[in-house]
């Protein structure tokens, strides 16, 4: 009966949070291992235009949604986009990302409030599943974007919640549903989630060892995704490489370690002008709120 009340609950929740960040709007814990295995992604490897990956979504032990909310900054590092945890939403403690970003809006010109959008927050989700043809790897986390256009992960996995007729708590360990996710490339080339269908109802696994593991960890995503310190993400906004300087016991630009000198300033620019000349688009082909979830990156 208890199982069966936090079910409810976890439904209601998951709809509930669904339908709150769709509103219209106005303006044991394990150490850090970053450890591929941890997480669940939708990449597709070279040469391959589609493929089928099913999982299971994990229940939460409090009956809440499963779907956990977090804001991240991404940009492109090396080539490679990164997501960062914005420090001013998640530890409410400053944040070059969104400094910059203030920094810009403070001009008043068109061209800087363009600018400034590569520097939001946007708002994510991290849910824990079971990847079906990996099981031997454990829980693992899945990050994604939320879509204000109503047309990303959530609202496909939502579609799915209000289509059931019953069982609809797809999280349940007796009764839940595997999701099957298909993913193909757009006309960019791009891996996009084209769509999410869930299968016939079946318990979360007939191991007892396996379901008492997985339904107990209870790690959370800041035990697997990297918050960085300020400094850290000072380098980033500046168009720099963190790198970690083992004589000054810290990280530095990457390129201060290959020549003479500090060649490093110990403060942010101030001046709108220095910040937009330190600092690097974060667009690079991106665009701002972005349903593009597949494009993310590793969680270093």
């Amino acid at each position: 009966m208890t199982n069966d009340k936090n079910a409810t609950n976890a439904l209601d929740a998951m709809l509930a949070q669904y339908e709150n960040n769709n509103k219209p709007k106005y303006e044991n814990k394990e150490a850090k291992v970053y450890d591929l295995k941890n997480y669940f992604n939708t990449f597709l490897e070279d040469g391959l235009k589609t493929i089928t990956k099913e999982i299971r979504i994990l229940p939460t032990q409090n009956g809440s949604s499963p779907f956990v909310e977090m804001y991240g900054h991404r940009i492109k590092v090396e080539g490679q986009t990164r997501t960062f945890p914005c420090l001013k939403h998640e530890k409410n403690e400053p944040c070059p990302f969104c400094e910059a970003r203030e920094l810009l809006l403070s001009t008043g010109k068109d061209s800087d409030k363009e600018l400034a959008k590569k520097y939001n927050a946007r708002m994510m989700y991290v849910v824990k599943v079971i990847d079906r043809a990996n099981e031997d790897e454990g829980v693992k986390f899945w990050r994604f974007n939320h879509d204000y256009r109503k047309s990303g992960t959530f609202d496909k996995i939502h579609g799915i919640l209000s289509a059931l007729k019953k069982d609809r708590d797809v999280t349940h360990p007796e009764n839940g549903r595997d999701l099957s996710i298909t993913i193909q490339r757009d006309q960019n080339n791009n891996p996009v989630i084209s769509s999410i269908t869930a299968q016939d109802s079946t318990p979360l696994t007939d191991n007892a060892e396996k379901k008492a593991l997985w339904l107990s960890d209870t790690r959370t995503w800041e035990d697997v995704y990297a918050v960085r310190t300020y400094d850290y993400l000072e380098i980033i906004v500046k168009g720099g490489v963190p790198a970690w300087d083992k004589d000054a016991k810290k990280f530095v630009d990457k390129i201060s370690l290959k020549t003479e000198g500090d060649g490093l300033e110990a403060e942010l620019n101030v001046g709108v002008e220095a910040v937009k000349s330190n600092i690097v688009p974060a667009s690079n082909g991106e665009t701002t709120n972005s349903s593009n979830d597949e494009s993310d990156d590793l969680p270093f």
